[in-house]
């Protein structure tokens, strides 16, 4: 038997859990004990605060409301594969969380993560961030609801949290391909948490993107957000998901080839050696969005040691290979037009290093791709992000566009980078994150802002920008950089009482979620008129944990 939290009549179960369970099947509970049925919120405390994100350390003393008491109603460390069984990781509930807390006490709290992570993953290669001194999750979660446990004028400290670790492999892939699933899941589970403990508002950080998608508000991820969001409307809690704009400003992983880019009717990718994850492009007519899947792109490669592969059309939900001196290196997939998604095309390259012996990898150099009648379509390329996840080993080596026209005087970084001028067809707008472009007005995304001395706020260097095709603009934007000679933010490390720096628009989105869960905007400023497309109409300046 299971029992539905969030039914009645007309409205679907927001989460379901088995008879004499508190959580979703599949989870193992810590020590065998419940989710209490009254959480240790504090009287009148109606908002809690979630992070989904890497290596959390939800030991340290900056998430206590007292030097001894935990804010965490619970956690779950998600596994793609445990040790010992099959589900998806391990859930402490505040008890646990508790327990583990006052052993710190006596026990040195990477001793705590160590003995517990071992127990929890069956791949012992895989990197274990909450064991290294810096860690994505602590620092933004520190920026978004870390207190010192000694203050007792600080409001925050009456605020509960919730945290979802995510599996390693999914955070290693920075392409997305594994993180959906445990986001969703790990939002699912935060909503059922925090609908126990009766709170009425749910602020939830998930400081975390990808570049190429639809850019339309409309894909599964965010179509699922909604939806997570309206049911638990229908059982009183108020959810917010605040998410990174982007960073990819300077990545040249974004191309537009059309009559206003002068034309071209061919971009060059450029493969990097030594890259030992799968490189991806999406390829799009926006001329087709509109009308259904229009006419076909016509797509062809010319290879970095000059083999020719003919341009072809790909079938509606088709493809075709691509094959290097007899082997197969990559693929051209179609994907149609559904359900108002547009239709896409997807080139797929094999890896430039084998992982193991006989695997197959894709020449690295210049890639050429090259599109007949080029002039009558409106067509953007968007290279999949592909780089290195925080503290984890290299692996992924990111792709990028070229072009003869992309070397103009950079006054900025003082170097030959430049391509700004309308007709270079490698683009800096559309280059904010995939995840963050739903209009909804519970789903915030904040672009990251440098200040200068006077205060003012202008974008960072990597501050994304919006584009006619991508979706929304950011509705406002937070600090990220507070000096443009030392880069990030500092905030916590791992450990209580030490500290590191982190940079990017994931280090300013945990700021909005500091200002939404105390109701303080935090001292916004104007933006300028012409860096709105990259940072909103205002910029928060402020926020305590800033070191």
């Amino acid at each position: 038997m299971v029992h539905a939290l969030g039914t009645g009549s007309g409205t679907e179960a927001l989460v379901f859990r088995p008879e004499g369970h508190a959580l979703p099947q599949g989870i193992a509970l810590a020590d065998g004990a419940e989710v209490p049925s009254a959480m240790p919120v504090d009287p009148g405390t109606h908002t809690g605060i979630a992070i989904i994100d890497d290596g959390i350390g939800f030991l340290n003393a900056r998430f206590r409301s007292d030097p001894v008491t935990s804010r965490f109603l619970g956690v779950w460390l998600q596994s793609a594969a445990l040790k010992h069984g099959d589900s998806m990781g391990r859930v402490l509930n505040a008890v646990a969380v508790a327990r583990l807390t006052a052993a710190t006490a006596t026990t040195a709290e990477a001793v705590l993560y160590r003995d517990l992570l071992n127990e929890l993953h069956a791949d012992p290669r895989l990197v274990r961030t909450i064991l290294q001194a810096a860690t994505h999750g602590t620092h933004v979660l520190d920026l978004a609801a870390g207190a010192d446990p000694l203050d007792l004028a600080n409001p925050m400290r009456r605020l509960p949290l919730i945290g979802v670790q995510l599996p390693p492999e999914a955070v290693n892939d920075t392409s997305g391909m594994q993180m959906t699933v445990p986001l969703l899941q790990g939002l699912r589970w935060a909503i059922m948490v925090a609908q126990t403990a009766r709170l009425d508002r749910l602020i939830v950080n998930a400081s975390l993107g990808i570049l190429a998608g639809s850019k339309d508000g409309k894909s599964f991820l965010e179509r699922q957000m909604a939806r997570l969001i309206a049911r638990a409307g229908r059982i009183g809690l108020e959810v917010h998901i605040v998410l990174p704009y982007g960073n990819d400003h300077e990545g040249r992983q974004v191309a537009r080839l059309s009559a206003a880019t002068g034309g071209h009717g061919a971009i060059t990718l450029r493969l990097q050696p030594q890259d030992a994850t799968p490189s991806y492009v999406e390829i799009r007519d926006l001329a087709a969005r509109e009308a259904g899947d229009g006419a076909p792109l016509s797509i062809g490669l010319t290879l970095p040691d000059g083999t020719d592969i003919a341009a072809a059309t790909v079938a509606l939900g088709g493809s075709r290979d691509v094959l290097w001196r007899g082997r197969l290196v990559g693929r051209l997939y179609h994907r149609p037009r559904k359900a108002g998604r547009d239709a896409v095309v997807l080139l797929a390259l094999a890896p430039t290093q084998a992982i193991a012996p006989g695997d197959a990898t894709a020449p690295a150099g210049a890639w050429t791709i090259r599109f007949d009648d080029a002039g009558v379509h409106d067509i953007v390329l968007q290279v999949q992000r592909d780089d290195r996840a925080a503290g984890y080993r290299l692996s992924g080596r990111q792709a990028y566009f070229e072009a003869a026209d992309a070397h103009s005087w950079n006054r900025r970084t003082r170097d030959w980078t430049g391509h700004d001028h309308p007709s270079c067809p490698i683009r800096h707008d559309g280059t904010n994150s995939a995840y963050a472009t739903s209009p909804h007005p519970q789903i915030h995304n904040v672009g990251g802002a440098l200040l200068t001395e006077g205060r003012a706020a202008r974008p960072a260097d990597y501050a994304a920008r919006g584009a006619d095709w991508s979706g929304i603009e950011p509705r406002l934007s937070a600090v990220s950089e507070t000096s443009s000679a030392i880069r990030g933010l500092r905030a916590s490390g791992t450990l209580s009482g030490t500290t590191a720096r982190f940079s990017g628009s994931s280090a300013a989105a945990p700021t909005l979620t500091r200002a939404l869960a105390l109701n303080d905007p935090g001292g916004p400023v104007p933006v300028a008129a012409g860096d709105q497309d990259r940072l909103g109409a205002k910029a928060l300046t402020a926020n305590p944990a800033i070191r």
